[in-house]
């Protein structure tokens, strides 16, 4: 099995990982992996964002003690990035687990630990063009300040939609066959959970870049 029947057969790809009992260290490895490389874009990013705060809070007579205390966290997110993404899978896998309970949903939530962490290979597959984002972003952070985040939200949306979109069926066929679902409810169930994500991504892209 590989990346290639997610992408081609996902269906088929849970069926066989349920049927085989699969262990949970292969689905946590792609969780591992992908919080290993957040934190990496997070260490570029956070240095001129801490920067750009900074100075943002400056420039709205904000005290310079405070204000400096204020950006230090923002450096904190290399260590609270790859925690965030172990947090959400537990959190998803909980979400996927109650809403398919709804539907008399059978499986374990172990099992649904397993399906939810291979939805985190689309993360890993957009890395590059995450990192060439985040690059030109510290880039235009160090020279336009704030403002500058503006600049990104269309390229952003774009792979946050890629990846979600494709979450979306993994989501479905890794609840079907964790749960026990149909093909409609586990559909409901994929749904709602992408409704819900896609309204966090747009609440963000709105007040992305919005600092004056």
């Amino acid at each position: 099995m590989s990346v290639l029947d997610l992408l081609f057969d996902p269906d088929g790809f849970f069926e066989r990982e349920i049927e085989m009992n699969k262990p949970i260290w292969n689905g946590l490895t792609v969780v591992l992996i992908t919080a290993f490389l957040s934190a990496i874009t997070a260490s570029i990013t956070s240095p001129a964002l801490s920067k750009a705060i900074y100075k943002y809070l400056i420039s709205k007579g904000m005290s310079a003690e405070i204000a400096k205390s204020i950006a230090a966290s923002i450096k904190l997110s290399v260590v609270l990035s790859p925690i965030t993404i172990i947090v959400s899978w537990i959190l998803i896998s909980a979400i996927l687990y109650g809403l398919s309970a709804i539907f008399s949903g059978s499986g374990s939530f172990t099992d649904t630990l397993k399906v939810a962490a291979y939805s985190f290979i689309p993360s890993i597959v957009v890395f590059p063009f995450n990192l060439y984002i985040a690059i030109q972003e510290a880039r235009i952070l160090e020279i336009q300040g704030l403002t500058g985040i503006e600049n990104f939200k269309i390229a952003a949306t774009i792979i946050n939609l890629a990846v979600l979109a494709w979450q979306f069926l993994l989501w479905k066929y890794g609840i079907k066959h964790a749960r026990n679902l149909s093909n409609r409810d586990a559909t409901i169930v994929s749904a709602i959970l992408t409704a819900f994500l896609l309204a966090l991504n747009l609440y963000g892209l709105i007040h992305r870049g919005t600092f004056k």
